[in-house]
């Protein structure tokens, strides 16, 4: 099972940050947990540990137990310029698609 994590920050002073859990490839914002209206830059991140260890297992053992390699490119995460704009009016579903250059 892959596991990652998106993150959306508001532009400007709009909104507060949000930030899901990624499960082969599905994430979601529960019901009355929406993002305000707004432009956000996106950010997605998957960590896999350096040893071939279970996601999970190696979380728990926390990050002195493990050490964590990200496979997704920086233009995705780091140096991302993914923008989505929510709306009041929806359906605010974000699919990506991301390709390594």
């Amino acid at each position: 099972m892959s596991k990652g994590l998106i993150h959306f920050e508001p532009e400007g002073s709009q909104g507060r940050s949000a930030a899901r859990v990624i499960t082969d490839g599905k994430y979601s914002f529960p019901p009355g947990d929406n993002l305000t209206p707004g432009t956000y830059k996106v950010s997605i991140r998957m960590t896999e540990p350096d040893n071939g260890q279970d996601a999970d297992a190696a979380m728990k053992e926390g990050v002195n137990g493990s050490s964590f390699k990200n496979p997704i490119p920086a233009q995705y995460n780091d140096r991302s310029e993914l923008k989505v704009e929510v709306t009041a009016e929806g359906p605010n579903e974000f699919p990506f698609d991301l390709k390594a250059k």
